[in-house]
């Protein structure tokens, strides 16, 4: 690697409270930075990475045929919508929820009493699927109609059709006041289980050979249907309770896509190099954007030399 070894890799990671960071081609660990074992096993809060795998189980549910179509209006789960003197609410659809584009007003709904009525509650100040707007309550939303469908909650379904497939079993996911468990940042992982759910993305929906979830809905959950930043040297957008971002600078440009957990939590996928990157962090406010800085650091490196 030209621009940056591993070795002044390392020099970097240690410089910042990030706990790891792996680097996969293929199914192959190539890179692997620990500051201790405990990060390894105990499972910690992966924030926001939460949004990304309730957008697998809507997929899953997709797949079995459990959603019919994801642009159906969510006042199919919610009655009380029906109630409401807003006539766009009854425009929002799952699609709008998964692409953050639902409309409604981002409000505290974490020190409500009832989260999903204080998230229906809120006016809507966009048309839905107008505006691009950063909101854990639509991601919250999500994970109540995977509890409303499947009749069992969204942990237990999560368990059956992605957790156990993947062998993962030592997570925690918390609950809100009615026991929906959270779907915008509420669901604790280890390194090695977070590096699971980064294979299955860049293998396209395969885990040791068993198609958990169909590549379709990830070609699908990868296109940013959202311009959400635009930068000298290529755009951020937003797919499936995924980030996306295209290179515009280069010929060669080299795409990719991640989710996101405040502090310093991410899973890169590179498709065009077959590559993946997990990373645990415990970052200040000031910091969170570092590992994706030093990711796209290494990527300009690999980009110019053409050997992985």
């Amino acid at each position: 690697m030209s621009k940056i070894s591993f070795n002044e890799l390392e020099k970097k990671l240690k410089s910042i409270r990030i706990e790891a960071f792996v680097i996969y081609k293929g199914n192959t660990r190539i890179y692997e930075y620990l500051k201790n074992k405990k990060v390894v096993e105990k499972p910690s809060k992966v924030y926001s990475i939460t949004k990304s795998i309730v957008s697998i189980l809507i997929g899953i549910m997709v797949d079995k045929g459990l959603i019919k179509n994801i642009h159906e209006p969510i006042q199919n789960y919610f009655p009380e919508i029906l109630e409401s003197n807003d006539p766009q609410k009854k425009e929002i659809t799952i699609f709008h929820l998964l692409t953050m584009t639902s409309g409604l007003k981002v409000g505290n709904f974490q020190g409500s009493k009832n989260w999903v009525k204080f998230i229906l509650g809120q006016p809507i100040i966009h048309k839905p699927g107008s505006i691009f707007q950063y909101n854990s309550g639509d991601s919250h939303l999500l994970s109540a109609i995977i509890q409303k469908i499947s009749g069992i909650s969204t942990a237990s379904f999560a368990e059956k059709n992605l957790f156990f497939p993947l062998g993962i079993n030592k997570y925690t996911w918390q609950r809100d006041p009615q026991g929906i468990h959270g779907g915008g940042f509420s669901i604790s992982l280890n390194l090695e289980d977070m590096v699971k759910i980064g294979l299955l993305f860049l293998n396209e929906g395969r885990f040791n050979s068993n198609q958990v979830i169909s590549s379709n809905w990830l070609i699908q959950a990868i296109r940013p249907y959202k311009q959400t930043t635009t930068t000298k040297e290529g755009i951020y957008g937003y797919g499936y309770q995924l980030w996306t971002y295209e290179n515009t600078k280069t010929n060669s440009s080299i795409d990719y896509y991640y989710a996101n957990g405040i502090f310093g939590q991410y899973i890169f996928i590179v498709p065009r190099l077959n590559i993946m990157v997990v990373v645990k962090s415990q970052l200040r406010n000031d910091q969170q954007s570092a590992p994706r800085l030093i990711f796209e650091e290494l990527l300009g490196s690999w980009q110019d030399e053409r050997v992985i």
